[in-house]
């Protein structure tokens, strides 16, 4: 029988996968003192010092987890847990645990495996066999122990809700194949499944249509009984009907925290709240708090889960929380790691990272560094390592022994179901780690987002220095780079722990009074700086960039999600190529053959191809500067191109791999000269690339023509990062502040042609135009998304358009506007032209009339651009398009912009892509 195939998990969905094992045992441990004891009462916290009836250490797990570790091994090499030789290889592992590891037995399971162990069969026919006498004789075999272990067999099984439906019975009739054993464990397991890929509790009920009709009824009573009656109601919890019951009724009777950081109250503490209350419910405690947990921690996910418990929790066979994670992971991506060997790699890659180590400006006691500093081969003078980010299996800091904090927190946007609780766990646990006395290592990948994040809000809980104030701080002394306002989700989040004001100078929830909770008590109102309290995150984080607050920025885009995407990104970017080509031949094609690619088409490439590495890089690395990377792009092309090739390979060729690497590498036309390009090859015959605090003399159309592809980040993300982005890739060669100006305002005109909506605008000859409708509000929101815009900019682009409606089409007015080879040229020209063939059915004619300005192939491209970006590729001239030498290369470029910001196809840091040759044709650097 086929197993289907696992779904793809997003960095949402992977967390909650890993927080199923880790929960369980979580949950299994924060009960085992308790089993068999005095009920506690509700003021009363359960705590994991150990004990019980091992007796265990603290944090360690007991049977419970043990035996689910034991199926946790067959999982996660992505077996089927259905067939027969995966149901031996779990036999074997209880086997090998009852003989050499159990620390608890429940006597049913004792029995079987013992009658199992003596029989000549297959381990799991003769454990089925065994079990199924044992059943048949006795009327009290309904107990928990399969229930226990079953949340595991959910992972196994995401990619089909009737597959497994058969494991959890499979996995289950080895020892408990009694029906209500079986009906439980596909309830818990259907819990479990819907809680991973949807972040819901739904999943239980949805489970009743899994098993047998006769016997929904008595079930969905059973569930309502629950949702009515407290934990400890159901006492026979050893019985798998009250343990289940037990268990729904400490998640459903719990309730859910509304988000309120400054008081520190946040959604996923009802993780906590919610096992505690699993722990009350007496008798068989270990048990119905480990059921509890594998349910709340595929809700909850692993970020959902106390770091203190993470620290604590241990057990057979010398595994920790990370080793849970692992097992849990692997399963769910159906027993494989991800491209970067995550998470069963030795060590995560640094590239070529190095690293380095800083004080914290209001703690020396607190280090901030890098992932390469924590895998240097140096020494670092620590006692305590706070992780941000992935590292892989080896010890942190080889050869010392140190307590290593591990977090999980994600490098990217959305990607932090609970961001607000885990930048304050883990501040709490440094500010803990300091009071213990131990010099602390803080580190992310690159130190530049997650770092200065957590130590800001650990100055706040440490010295009550107010968040501003800290990240300036922060900022100066962390000099090998600063992204955290790229992140602004985390930003504001740090603003909102510590002022406890949200989005907009909202209060973040109800019950605000004044008083900000810290680990050493409330820290009054006063103490907080009159300006702190009357900002919002939005203005504190303009303060931070020493620019003056106008407007909130845009929300994050779903544009790129939407059918019409792939074709306005496809027309932007062919309509590029297409005007090049017309613009070099003054318009005048010949009648056949192929049609020649142009210098702005061949740049323009690998732009694209330098976004999409650089999104690529940030999503796996943790962060990335993208101009960075898009010169790399250029420094391939130069190479192509027989531009300094010795010193390029010197400076990017790493060991053994082949430079330039990635797709575009090996298409040949690439490498041919098409034209002029002097001040980009001026400066990439210096492989130093420049930056806009350098102004030089150069204005040349290049400057804008080539960064036209960082419109889709716009469309992805909001127009100011596209417009920030296109200043400094143009920047990279053309240092004249006209250019990168011009290239700025392209992109967010282009941006907001792409994601236009209907047609609105009525023209003066009493038609509609989309492109003029575009086009206009477009300028409007120049204002807004590029700061650096000008009154007089404005005002030659508002002329420009005003010049198409009175006089379209006119080439005495394009020659005025668009005079010379430069990018304010080509800017003016490309919008007079788009504005003057608003029709989908003029692109060719619109093409044609740029074609003979001054410099016809920038005026051209910009038109092309435009048009093609309102339209779609559909009104872009078939007949050209097909016959463009670089077509296809234009059109894979322009689907993989859309696949790389709406879908992710390489993954990223803690989520595996559904492509696997993504990374090897985009690299992530």
């Amino acid at each position: 029988m086929a197993q289907a195939p696992q779904p793809r998990l997003d960095a949402r969905a992977t967390d909650r996968a890993a927080g199923v094992l880790l929960g369980a045992a979580v949950g299994d441990a924060l009960g085992v003192p308790y089993e068999f004891q005095a009920t506690l009462r509700e003021d009363q916290r359960p705590r994991m010092i150990g004990g019980g009836l091992g007796p265990y250490e603290p944090g360690e797990y007991s049977d419970d987890t043990q035996m689910q570790v034991c199926v946790a091994k067959v999982a996660a090499d992505g077996s089927d847990l259905r067939t027969p030789a995966a149901l031996d290889a779990i036999a074997v592992n209880f086997q090998g645990w009852l003989s050499g590891g159990a620390s608890d037995v429940g006597s049913q399971t004792r029995a079987v495996l013992g009658a199992a162990g003596s029989a000549s069969r297959e381990p799991g026919a003769a454990m089925l066999a065994a079990a199924g006498s044992f059943t048949a004789g006795n009327d009290r075999s309904a107990g928990n122990g399969s229930l226990m272990r079953t949340g595991v067999v959910a992972l196994a099984h995401l990619g089909d809700v009737a597959e497994m439906a058969e494991a959890a019975v499979a996995v289950s009739a080895l020892t408990h194949p009694d029906p209500d054993c079986a009906d439980a464990c596909v309830l818990w397991c259907s819990g479990i499944r819907t809680a991973v890929l949807d972040g819901t509790f739904d999943g239980v009920r949805a489970g009743l249509d899994l098993i047998p009709a006769e016997r929904r009824a008595v079930w969905a009573e059973r569930l309502d009984e629950a949702e009515a009656e407290p934990p400890h109601h159901f006492a026979n919890n050893g019985w798998v009907v009250h343990a289940l019951q037990a268990a729904w009724s400490a998640i459903t009777r719990t309730a859910v925290p509304e988000l309120n950081p400054a008081e520190r109250r946040f959604p996923a503490q009802h993780f906590g709240l919610a096992l505690e209350a699993a722990v009350r419910a007496g008798t068989d405690t270990d048990t119905v708090a480990a059921i509890a947990g594998a349910l709340l921690g595929a809700r909850w996910g692993c970020s959902g889960i106390p770091l203190e418990w993470q620290q604590a929790v241990h057990g057979w066979p010398g595994l920790t929380a990370a080793d849970l994670v692992r097992s849990a992971v692997r399963t769910a991506r159906g027993g494989g790691d991800d491209a970067q060997g995550w998470p069963s790699a030795p060590r995560m890659s640094v590239g070529g990272q190095r690293g380095f180590a800083v004080s914290h400006p209001h703690d020396p006691g607190v280090v901030l560094g890098n992932l390469a500093l924590a895998q240097g081969a140096g020494p670092v003078p620590v006692e305590a390592v706070v992780s941000l980010c992935r590292t892989g299996t080896d010890p942190i800091l080889p050869g010392t022994d140190v307590e290593h904090v591990r977090v999980w927190l994600v490098d990217s946007q959305g990607a932090n179901a609970n961001l607000h609780y885990v930048l304050d766990q883990a501040a709490r646990h440094v500010l803990r780690l300091r009071r213990e006395g131990k010099r602390v290592l803080l580190h992310c990948f690159a130190g530049q987002s997650r770092t200065p994040a957590v130590a800001a809000v650990y100055s706040h809980l440490a010295t009550g220095t107010e968040a501003t104030t800290a990240l300036n701080d922060l900022r100066r002394v962390l000099t090998n780079g600063w992204h955290i306002e790229a992140h602004q989700q985390m930003h504001d989040a740090v603003h909102e722990l510590t002022t406890g004001r949200a989005g907009g100078g909202r209060s973040t929830g109800p019950g605000i009074t004044g008083t900000h909770q810290t680990m050493g008590g409330p820290v009054p109102a006063h103490r907080i700086a009159p300006q702190e309290r009357d900002r919002t995150p939005a203005e504190q984080r303009q303060e931070e960039m020493d620019l003056v607050p106008d407007e909130e920025p845009e929300p994050q885009r779903a544009f790129l999600k939407e059918r019409r995407a792939a074709s306005r990104v496809r027309g932007m970017m062919l309509g590029l190529a297409l005007g090049d080509t017309l613009g070099a031949v003054r318009g005048e094609l010949p009648a056949d053959g192929p049609l020649r690619a142009g210098v702005s088409t061949q740049l323009a490439c690998f732009t694209a191809e330098g976004t999409i590495r650089a999104w690529m890089r940030g999503e796996h690395k943790g962060i990335c500067h993208p101009p960075s990377v898009v010169w790399h792009a250029y420094c391939r092309w130069a190479a192509l191109q027989g531009i300094e090739v010795e010193r390029m390979r010197q400076r990017w060729a790493h060991g053994e791999k082949a430079w330039p690497d990635g797709w575009l590498a090996q298409v040949p036309v690439l490498g041919q000269r098409r034209g002029s390009a002097p001040a980009t090859v001026t400066a990439l015959s210096k492989t130093e690339y420049g930056n806009s605090g350098i102004p030089t003399t150069s204005r040349g159309c290049h400057a804008l023509t080539r960064t036209l592809p960082v419109a889709v980040v716009g469309a992805a993300q909001n127009p100011a990062r596209s417009a920030e982005l296109a200043r400094e890739v143009a920047a990279l060669t053309h240092g004249a502040p006209e250019a990168q100006a011009a290239a700025a305002h392209a992109a967010v005109l282009v941006s907001h042609c792409l994601t236009s909506g209907p047609q609105t605008r009525v023209d003066r000859s009493g038609g509609q135009s989309h492109v003029r409708q575009a086009l206009v509000e477009g300028l409007d929101a120049l204002s807004h998304a590029d700061r650096g815009l000008t009154a007089d900019e404005s005002g030659r682009l508002r002329a420009a358009l005003r010049e198409a409606e009175d006089r379209p089409a006119d080439k005495g007015c394009l020659a005025g506007l668009a005079p010379d080879a430069t990018a304010p040229s080509a800017l003016l020209g490309g919008l007079y032209t788009a504005a003057s063939f608003p029709e989908q059915a003029q692109v060719h004619d619109a093409l044609r009339f740029a074609a003979k300005a001054p410099d016809g192939d920038s005026v051209a491209c910009v038109a092309g651009a435009l048009l093609g970006a309102v339209h779609g590729v559909e009104a872009l001239p078939v007949d050209l398009i097909s016959r463009h030498e670089l077509a296809w290369v234009v059109d894979t470029l322009a689907r993989d912009l859309v696949a790389q910001f709406a879908d992710s196809p390489g993954g990223g840091e803690y989520h595996g892509g559904w492509d696997p040759y993504w990374l090897d044709r985009y690299p992530a650097w």
